[in-house]
């Protein structure tokens, strides 16, 4: 009885100290399950077009911007994935920030520029992994999904089942509000359980691989000045970088202000998925001689038990399906602490009656034997 109070003293401080942060966490994870898709919807001015005759160029395409933005470095280029997408330049402002500006492949018109970090998934999707304050956001969310996974093994060692199965997923839908809010915030957690603690595991990996990452970055080398010479056009590097590995699909091209001598084309392979492709072909810039082709067939072990984390975390292993019940589940959460809270108020009233009780018995005792 007295490990089993430990373990409730336990699994309600943590969850009351870190209620607040976790439902931030996961309800930002629920919004941007579909972060791309609610992108596109909430900005179609941005990023869908009318499909025409002949795409333009790519030089046709980024002349617009670098004319908009003469001083402003190419930073990256991602192509459209689907007939009706827009391409999306990438390029460093002069306070170090990034700005995306959108072009239409057929016109090779400017659609409109945003910095991500103000959009609206850009915002949830910083609150998400670092509560929109940097390595020490990352940090504080890694240590709240320790924290949540010792909630949910203590959740899970307290549940009721254990002794009776058929208490333990019975929800008296008819009983008074305090035993109904036991009975969900009970049944509610042990049937997400398996999914939270995979959320939570997955998310703490994640949160400190982006730590480990930034803390083992080089120091920052000086900004290396391009030849004063003109460029190859992107479109003749484009067609070597796909005779260079024509199964691939161009995703991005990426520029490296610190090597302008190189270009990366970044490739998908068809068994890839776009998310976790790794495939690239390396150019130079100014003579158009192929660098590099980097094929990734088959990752490295640790990028594979990288891409694993993600797949668990992101939901993606179902499809579709798996990501919209992800959607749900990191609502769960939420409810587990209001109902957490109802139930630890109704423990703190019963214990305050039953020391209130002791003490009344205890005067009345008292009063006896001095009568």
């Amino acid at each position: 009885m007295k490990v089993r109070k430990l373990i409730l003293t336990i699994h309600g401080s943590i969850g009351i100290a870190i209620g607040l942060l976790l439902t931030v966490i996961s309800l930002t994870g629920s919004a941007i399950v579909f972060h791309q898709e609610l992108d596109r919807a909430i900005n179609p001015s941005l990023m869908r077009v009318v499909p025409q005759g002949n795409l333009a160029s790519l030089d046709e395409t980024i002349a617009p911007v670098q004319a908009a933005y003469p001083n402003f470095p190419l930073q990256s280029i991602r192509f459209p994935q689907t007939p009706n997408g827009s391409y999306q330049v990438t390029i460093k402002t002069p306070d170090g920030e990034s700005l995306d500006t959108f072009v239409n492949p057929y016109t090779a018109k400017i659609l409109g520029s945003r910095k991500w970090e103000r959009s609206l998934m850009g915002f949830l999707y910083q609150l998400h992994y670092k509560l929109a304050f940097g390595q020490v956001g990352t940090a504080i969310v890694g240590a709240t999904g320790l924290l949540f996974v010792l909630i949910v093994i203590t959740g899970t060692m307290l549940w009721t089942g254990w002794r009776k199965l058929k208490s333990g997923f019975t929800v008296r839908t008819t009983a008074p509000l305090p035993l109904l809010s036991y009975d969900i915030h009970q049944v509610g957690g042990i049937l997400s359980s398996t999914f939270l603690l995979i959320l939570a595991v997955t998310g703490v990996m994640l949160s400190y691989f982006v730590l480990l990452f930034a803390l083992n970055q080089p120091p920052p080398v000086a900004k290396v000045l391009p030849p004063a010479k003109q460029p190859v056009a992107l479109s003749e590097l484009l067609r070597k970088a796909d005779a260079a590995m024509p199964d691939g699909k161009t995703t991005y091209v990426v520029f490296d202000e610190h090597q302008p001598e190189k270009i990366t084309v970044s490739k998908q392979l068809p068994h890839e998925l776009i998310r976790f492709a790794m495939s690239s072909v390396e150019l130079n810039r100014y003579s158009g001689k192929v660098l590099n082709v980097n094929r990734v067939v088959e990752p490295p072990p640790m990028f594979k038990f990288m891409i694993a984390i993600g797949t668990l975390h992101f939901g993606l292993f179902g499809g579709i399906y798996t990501r919209i019940f992800y959607v749900f589940i990191g609502l769960i959460p939420s409810v587990l602490l209001i109902t957490g809270l109802v139930n630890w108020r109704r423990r703190r009233l019963l214990m305050g009656r039953r020391e209130l009780t002791s003490k009344l018995l205890a005067e009345e005792g008292r009063s006896n034997d001095i009568s």
